[in-house]
């Protein structure tokens, strides 16, 4: 099944399992995307099957439970490279036609691709039949149709592609990442094409008559790089390379180091407490859809459920105690004085309600506040409560070493209220 003179098998396997790795990364981290990413998780999908089946040290072993043997472990992993294809080619319908019209030419596309692996198997059958490794081996104008069939869709891809180029069309795609990935399935088009071409010119020389060492020696060696599939595998690794940037940020993703993660976190202080005196706010998702949920609607909940609750919350302010007002007077910048009153008056009265027990549906008082605008609320929450502890003796929450909350309170002065736990 494979030339005698194949690439050492570190090399092989050490791509195969880089192309599988990055396949996997973005196939469990890429679960809600575009149409047009679900088509390239797919492609890449197919391809990272084609790779496995390619490898001698894989295909060996499932040769030996499947029935057929080598020839339809030759002849699977041809399909599945012809039906990776058939995903590029989706790609291009998808966005020459749009989201409807392309079904249906893409249902047509993968019907194609079924019929070329049915054809696969009825070519490769002689072989089977007669114990050998593939329709390589066998020859033939079987072997010569089998090729034809293979490389029909990359050629028509790259083909496909180019036109669209042409038209203008190709690049109505969305972001840098789809460009760049059509870019590419149009240079691994032409790469795939162009072997197939010389192998083509070669036959008909040879059948003319004109055909000498040359002609054959490009007829060899493309046959043979059909054979250990080398090329196509080294071809499924630099397209794989396209999509490192995505997995990458998908695992930046699952880690909560990206930016909207980042500014969610630093949400959290004023998040917990406003939700803590307004729980009715906070929409409680099941386990699943919480781990579905991408980090942008994560942080818009949060800002939105900040927003909701503060609304909520600025219903029971009260006039903060005259050591409070005293202290804001004399240790706070005078552009900043009136911020710091809002937010501050803001957290009293969610200690008030979390710890006071205080219902929010019940009466709330005739005073009502304005709502700080979100920056403020997260640029003086913190301070505002720790000037709050300082005049009334509200416990502030720090954090040990190790991430444990710790509530800070002391003694009231006297003639200050509210006052948290000594």
């Amino acid at each position: 099944m494979w030339p005698q003179d194949h690439l050492p098998t570190g090399v092989t396997l050490s791509v195969t399992l880089f192309i599988i790795l990055i396949t996997l990364i973005r196939l469990a981290l890429t679960l809600h995307t575009s149409i047009f990413g679900r088509l390239i998780n797919t492609l890449l999908g197919f391809d990272a099957a084609a790779a496995f089946l390619r490898e001698p040290i894989f295909a060996e072993h499932v040769a030996r439970v499947i029935p057929g043997g080598l020839p339809t472990v030759f002849d699977t992993w041809h399909w599945l490279t012809v039906t990776a294809w058939a995903f590029g080619l989706g790609m291009a319908l998808l966005h020459e036609n749009g989201p409807v019209r392309y079904r249906i030419q893409f249902r047509i596309v993968l019907g194609l691709s079924a019929g070329i692996g049915l054809a696969f198997l009825v070519l490769s059958g002689p072989a089977r039949a007669q114990g050998m490794s593939s329709v390589a081996e066998y020859g033939g104008w079987r072997y010569g149709v089998y090729i034809a069939l293979y490389s029909a869709l990359p050629v028509l891809v790259s083909c496909y592609y180019y036109v669209l180029k042409i038209r203008g069309t190709v690049w109505r795609t969305t972001t840098l990442w789809e460009r760049i990935s059509v870019a590419t399935l149009v240079l691994f088009g032409i790469a795939s094409s162009l072997p197939v071409c010389l192998m083509a010119i070669a036959a008909i020389l040879d059948a003319a008559g004109a055909g000498n060492a040359f002609t054959q020696g490009i007829y060899d060696s493309v046959s043979k790089g059909f054979v250990s599939g080398e090329p196509g595998l080294f071809i499924f690794a630099a397209l794989t390379l396209v999509f490192i940037p995505s997995s990458a940020q998908a695992i930046v993703q699952l880690l909560r180091m990206d930016a909207e993660s980042r500014a969610a976190r630093r949400m959290y202080p004023v998040w917990r407490d406003l939700t803590a005196a307004a729980p009715q706010v906070v929409f409680q998702l099941k386990r699943a859809d919480s781990w579905n949920v991408s980090p942008q609607e994560r942080l818009h909940r949060r800002r939105m459920e900040i927003h909701d609750a503060a609304e909520i919350v600025a219903r029971y302010v009260a006039p903060l105690p005259v050591a409070v007002d005293e202290l804001v007077e004399s240790t706070v910048e005078e552009d900043d004085q009136e911020h710091m009153r809002m937010v501050a008056e803001l957290a009293l009265a969610c200690h008030r309600l979390t710890e006071g027990g205080k219902d929010p549906t019940g009466e709330p008082t005739a005073r009502g506040a304005e709502v700080p605008d979100e920056q403020t609320l997260l640029r003086l929450w913190q301070p505002a409560k720790s000037l709050l502890h300082e005049a009334t003796g509200l416990p502030v929450e720090r954090r040990t070493a190790l991430g444990t909350p710790v509530v800070q309170a002391k003694p009231c002065p006297a003639g200050a209220t509210p006052c948290g736990p000594a």
